[in-house]
């Protein structure tokens, strides 16, 4: 919309003639009729004549007008240029924002890609150590002392084999253990009766829960700054031509 066209759209809402408006701004009809047919452009002493007799702001009077229009006619008017100006900072203050938080998506995303990739705060590497069973080779020894040798074998381990040596110490409860760290081949644990020896079983390499919410969270915030980008870049373009 021009401002031309505006100005026939207020007038035709007012009810008012373009002779009796002419008369109230105190200016001759051929003068309106070019104001309103675009042949002519308003001083800043007639546009504040027209947004008083309408009753309009300034920005309401040009709030309808073509972006384009407005930059290559009313520039002159300084409350239009001083208004466009603060738009256009405002817009541009926006955008650069919008750009430092989008980038700042994607900084933080490659920096917990890295974080998840190069395993910095958990390892994915876990070991499996498994034991055959609680050994009680020093409780058995210690109970020899004063009692006969099967009772004591009988008593830890559950039974007594005279023909063989040496006599098994270990009973048959097996367990075994996940750590993400390494205790080497082989370690042994005191327990409060008897002791455990523990071997390792496997490694396993699976990507820890820590590591995938970072990867998770790389990949979502890569995606929102990378469309906010984007989007911005359209609206900048569309901003630009309009």
């Amino acid at each position: 919309m021009t401002l031309g066209e505006k100005l026939r759209a207020l007038r035709s809402t007012s009810g008012w003639t373009q002779p009796e408006f002419a008369r109230k701004l105190g200016i001759e009809q051929s003068y309106l009729s070019k104001l309103e047919n675009d042949k002519s452009i308003p001083s800043t002493e007639m546009f504040d004549k027209l947004c008083t007799a309408y009753e309009v702001t300034p920005d309401e009077m040009i709030k309808d007008l073509d972006k384009e229009y407005i930059r290559k006619n009313l520039m002159h008017i300084p409350i239009i240029a001083n208004t466009s100006n603060n738009k256009h900072e405002i817009a541009k203050g926006k955008r650069k924002a919008a750009v430092i938080v989008c980038s700042t998506f994607i900084l933080v995303a490659v920096l917990f890609l890295f974080i998840a990739q190069l395993e910095l705060l958990s390892s994915n590497n876990q070991y499996e150590y498994s034991s055959p069973g609680v050994d009680y080779k020093n409780e058995i020894n210690a109970c020899i002392k004063s009692k006969e040798e099967k009772l004591c074998y009988m008593k830890y381990v559950g039974l007594y084999m005279p023909n063989m040596y040496p006599q098994p110490t270990r009973n048959g409860t097996t367990d075994t253990i996940i750590t993400k760290t390494y205790r080497g081949s082989t370690f042994n644990i005191n327990l409060d009766v008897g002791s455990r020896d523990y071997f390792l079983k496997k490694e396993i390499n699976e990507r820890s829960t820590a590591n995938n919410i970072f990867l998770i969270l790389a990949v979502f915030l890569m995606t929102l700054g990378i469309l906010g980008l984007i989007v911005e870049a359209r609206f900048y373009s569309i901003d630009k031509n309009t």
